[in-house]
């Protein structure tokens, strides 16, 4: 059992803004993974997922399209959100992850 966290927004973008990806400070590798939100105390299963593929991205090398993929509607939404569940600066790398077969339902 391999587990992937998101908040609960952010699950929900799968359902509501067509994403596609998501990103993280630590890659994960390529397979099938239970996701889960809610605290780490009371976790709740949203469903699960797969990831097909893993890119490195800096920070500073970021697009608009990336935010698109991530359920986002703007560059700066997406940095925003990001530097709120981590901490980054321009040096940063992130890690793209691109995401299929979903299954679960909006919470």
């Amino acid at each position: 059992l391999i587990i992937i966290r998101f908040t609960k927004d952010n699950w929900n973008k799968f359902f509501t803004n067509s994403k596609i990806s998501t990103f993280r400070i630590n890659p994960k590798k390529i397979g099938h993974y239970v996701v889960y939100g809610g605290s780490y105390y009371k976790p709740v299963k949203f469903g699960e997922l797969d990831i097909t593929g893993v890119e490195p991205r800096k920070v500073t090398e970021l697009t608009e399209q990336d935010a698109r993929d991530d359920g986002f509607f703007s560059l700066y939404e997406l940095k925003r959100e990001l530097s709120r569940l981590n901490t980054i600066d321009s040096k940063t790398i992130l890690y793209k992850h691109w995401i299929k077969n979903i299954e679960g339902a909006q919470q």
